[in-house]
């Protein structure tokens, strides 16, 4: 299911059975997700949450990078980033921030706009509210790894066919790729470090999901990393055989032109209107000219070759 907007789902943890906002706020161990809350409802979750107004600004924010923030009476607010799924694999990829607010009676999950991302009911069954921001964490976190994995396959062949071919190599398609690649590493980095900081705390310092997800996190950093430095390398590669090509076409034009000169020079002396070239009167002087000229050329050809020009 996509939440439209201002759309509330509130469930009770315990056996996921729907209940109406309202009782969420007051009940023991209940979900809420949201997608662009109205003003309305964000003053009630600020309320329930005892949230400033910047706190509010930062949960309206698509944009906003990850951040960790211990609240008042045991309740935190962490705001993850992550690429959306589904989008055109033709287009540049997008990314959203996602609020997660917990104390240990309420989890509110919150999209900025649209929801990107679906958690299944039967996912969330039965968790406690530690279990919940774990799960839901977690989830995130494998679909961004899954995205580095994917990414990078992508890139492994597309270079391959980048070097095999650099006259038709589609160096500004790479460079996409290595942006988006580049905007991976950013979010698993920082993403790392809000779960790092959420790990000190009691209620979830020994969750072994949680954990998994902050290694997973530091895992995709290395890959993204790694894998964007590698696609510079290829570019930088394909751009030097470029280089090498153009100057070995551009070698063998010059000793073709130092070769024919000798050439165009003699031609050109005997092609001046003189009315007294006794050198023309020979009977084989033509063809001592044409012979003469393809041995110079020849002896040219020579000379670069041992001279290792060409």
């Amino acid at each position: 299911m996509v939440l439209a907007e201002d759309t509330v789902l509130s469930h009770s943890l315990a056996d996921m059975q729907a209940i109406d906002w309202q009782h969420a706020l007051i009940a023991d161990q209940a979900l809420l997700r949201l997608a662009k809350p109205s003003a309305a409802l964000m003053d009630v979750l600020a309320t329930r949450f005892a949230l400033d107004p910047l706190h509010v600004t930062d949960l309206y924010n698509p944009t906003h990078p990850p951040h960790f923030t211990r609240l008042k009476n045991g309740a935190m607010h962490i705001i993850l980033r992550f690429p959306i799924a589904g989008n055109d694999e033709n287009e540049s990829m997008e990314a959203t921030s996602i609020s997660i607010l917990a104390d240990e009676k309420l989890c509110a999950l919150i999209w900025p706009t649209t929801q990107f991302h679906i958690f299944p009911d039967r996912d969330l069954l039965g968790l406690s509210i530690a279990g919940c921001v774990s799960k839901i964490i977690h989830v995130l976190v494998d679909y961004l790894l899954s995205r580095v994995y994917a990414l990078r396959e992508d890139m492994d062949e597309f270079e391959e066919a980048c070097l095999a071919d650099v006259n038709n190599a589609d160096l500004a398609k790479l460079l996409l790729m290595r942006k988006e690649m580049s905007a991976l590493a950013r979010y698993a980095r920082t993403n790392a470090l809000a779960i790092e900081k959420l790990l000190l705390n009691l209620n979830y310092k020994d969750n072994l999901r949680l954990q998994d997800a902050h290694e997973h996190m530091n895992r995709a950093t290395a890959i993204a990393e790694a894998k964007a430095e590698h696609a510079l390398n290829v570019m930088q590669a394909a751009q030097s055989l470029l280089s090498q090509r153009l100057n070995e076409v551009m070698t063998f034009l010059a000793v073709i032109t130092v070769i024919l000169m000798p050439m165009s020079i003699i031609a050109g002396i005997f092609g001046m209107n003189f009315v007294d070239m006794k050198v023309l009167s020979y009977p084989n002087g033509f063809a001592l000219s044409v012979w003469g000229m393809l041995l110079l050329g020849l002896i040219l050809g020579v000379f670069f070759k041992i001279k290792k020009w060409w």
